[in-house]
């Protein structure tokens, strides 16, 4: 996930950059615009490269939408883990006998795992 917002951010720097290049130029050009020949080739390049940044864009966006929807699919599992992790820790409160280790908690855990109904997904 991080990657890709790396690669989101460095796509829309790119894409500014070409803006400005682009307007600099434009300013920058005496004379007609369309007779100018480096001009014409930057607008070129620059029209490649920001359908080449969009597609990127729109494929990173659909990949954060795939990794969202798997991540939420653990929600349900960490909400449980939480409950019980916080349920045996304050039994604790009730007599200090209950005092667990994280190993007794994981060993819970795992055991509530085995037990839960199975998520028809997987």
């Amino acid at each position: 996930r991080s990657n890709l917002m790396e690669e989101v951010n460095l796509n829309k720097k790119r894409m500014q950059d070409l803006e400005d290049n682009l307007l600099k130029r434009l300013t920058e050009t005496q004379g007609s615009l369309v007779e100018d020949e480096d001009l014409i080739t930057v607008l070129q390049v620059t029209k490649k490269t920001a359908q080449d940044v969009m597609e990127k864009l729109s494929t990173a966006a659909e990949t954060e939408i795939k990794i969202n929807s798997a991540r939420e699919e653990y929600r349900p599992v960490a909400t449980r883990g939480s409950i019980l992790y916080f349920l045996i820790v304050s039994m604790s409160m009730v007599n200090s006998m209950y005092q667990t280790s994280l190993r007794q908690f994981l060993i819970q855990f795992d055991l509530s795992l085995a037990r839960s109904e199975k998520s028809p997904i997987t």
